[in-house]
């Protein structure tokens, strides 16, 4: 008989892991989603903006010795 109690309280405590998710929290995930996309789109922005900027240069070696020979 215990046996038997002990699988109907496990049972009962796992049904609510397979239960739908609350409509609200959908909603929720769904505005997640759009914040993380809107700021990926943003830093991808930011990123190729300063590969522009300091690609057209060509990069100068400092001589630090040039001026003492």
């Amino acid at each position: 008989m215990r046996i038997v109690a002990a699988a109907a309280i496990v049972a009962l405590l796992a049904m609510p892991a397979y239960a739908e998710e609350d409509p609200a929290k959908i909603e929720g995930n769904k505005a997640l989603e759009q914040k993380k996309k809107e700021s990926a789109e943003i830093e991808k922005a930011y990123r190729e903006t300063i590969r522009r900027t300091r690609g057209d240069e060509p990069v100068k070696k400092a001589d630090l010795w040039g001026n003492l020979r």
